[in-house]
């Protein structure tokens, strides 16, 4: 791939963030190239080395030929002279590795399947980026973070709150001013048409290991906080019995999760994370944060930043423009897309071109991205909360409490049951 002026690049996942976020900053990086959104990641500085390079997006698998094709010809309304490639069923990556020349592969596939396609890829030869989490087994996590590693290749990882300038702004400049960090208390709550209706798969993951792994790699990237115990609860009431709430079906996963963890140094945090909000929340998500120290606090509403609107038949809303916004472009009927949603994506695509132009290794380029490394102690933590929080709901429902709980270790977990 040395030298390459325009990069190859392949889809896996037609859902809701593979079609939209995913999709539309490939769109934007093949219409304009990588350079024009170097700078709000403070990787400007190549912007000159990158300006002469671009992806082309050569195929889209998704489960469905329906899906694959509707994303492929909509793509090629928007880019002129794009003709990405649709493959359709239950390993389309296969095929298009047989068939196109592949240098960076997008993965934007269900929690629980998102394995098998970044081997392939990396097997390949080829550059990843995962959405998150990398993966929900340490095990597999730590194959590809090897084969990455052995084969020289980018493994990244969307982890995008990373880039929200209030997080930023909150860990690089208020964190160090409040002494030694004691707790945390970090909140995300997403609306219940996600677990019912928008994927199919909610019984094969659960709300924390969704979204809990933003607030996980918050702590672990801006602090280096180095997990070493778990204790997880969690609900099973309105998704276990959906069939009698007017649902299709009973979907076995958690309501919500509650999930403490301890960490080296002596600070805890306590993750509350569900995915039954009620669509008439007023926001797309509920989060909120807290962190304490011997010296001070912070406390940050995100989902609440200051926008909110009432409309008659809608009612009220609050918005959050920084994820992801349209920016009209003068003369065009396609928006660009901007937004700290998008950033990780640029940032884990510049690391994947400058390997490609053989100006940097990938791990020279470690700083620069969201690595699939990076991801390591998070993803051990989330593989023992949804072992501890199940154990726990066992003895719970038999009146014994909830005394399970796991110590992290270099190789994953151990747990602790003293009732075993």
């Amino acid at each position: 791939m040395e030298n390459k002026k325009i990069l190859n690049a392949a889809l896996i996942g037609g859902g809701m963030f593979g079609s939209d976020v995913v999709l539309r900053s490939i769109e934007d990086i093949e219409r304009c190239g990588i350079a024009p959104y170097l700078g709000r990641i403070g990787l400007d500085e190549r912007a000159r080395d990158l300006g002469a390079v671009s992806l082309k997006l050569v195929a889209i698998g998704t489960r469905t030929a329906e899906t694959a094709g509707t994303l492929c010809a909509s793509y090629s309304e928007k880019i002129p002279g794009a003709t990405p490639a649709p493959f359709h069923g239950e390993t389309p990556w296969v095929d298009i590795f047989e068939r196109h020349d592949v240098d960076i592969l997008y993965i934007a596939t269900p929690d629980h399947l998102h394995h098998a396609p970044a081997l392939h890829a990396l097997e390949q030869g080829a550059h990843v980026m995962v959405e998150k989490p990398l993966t929900l087994q340490l095990e597999q996590a730590d194959e590809l973070i090897s084969l990455a590693r052995e084969k020289g290749l980018v493994a990244g990882v969307d982890m995008h709150k990373r880039y929200d300038p209030c997080h930023r702004f909150i860990f690089e400049e208020l964190a160090g001013q409040l002494g030694k960090l004691l707790y945390a208390r970090a909140v995300l709550e997403e609306p219940l048409e996600v677990a019912t209706e928008i994927f199919r798969w909610a019984e094969d993951s659960n709300p924390f290991s969704y979204v809990g792994i933003h607030w996980l790699d918050l702590f672990a990237h801006y602090l280096e906080a180095e997990p070493v115990s778990v204790h997880a609860v969690g609900q099973k009431s309105l998704l276990a019995n959906w069939d009698s709430e007017g649902g299709d079906r009973r979907i076995d996963t958690f309501d919500a999760m509650q999930v403490s963890v301890d960490y080296r140094d002596g600070l805890r945090v306590y993750y509350v994370n569900s995915w039954i909000n009620p669509k008439e929340f007023e926001g797309a998500v509920n989060q909120e944060m807290e962190l304490a120290g011997t010296r001070g606090k912070v406390e940050f509403d995100q989902q609440d930043r200051g926008l909110r609107a009432t409309i008659t038949g809608v009612g009220s809303r609050t918005y959050n423009p920084h994820f992801t916004t349209d920016i009209t472009r003068p003369g065009s009927e396609h928006p660009a897309y901007d937004g700290y949603g998008k950033d990780s994506i640029v940032a884990i695509t510049q690391a994947a071109i400058v390997v490609s132009l053989g100006i940097s290794t990938a791990s020279e380029l470690e700083n620069t991205y969201p690595t699939a490394s990076s991801s390591r102690s998070s993803i051990a933590v989330i593989e023992a909360a949804a072992d501890v929080a199940e154990r726990n709901h066992a003895y719970l429902e038999n009146g014994r409490g909830s005394p399970v709980t796991a110590r992290i270790t270099e190789t994953g977990y151990e747990i602790n049951d003293p009732l075993a």
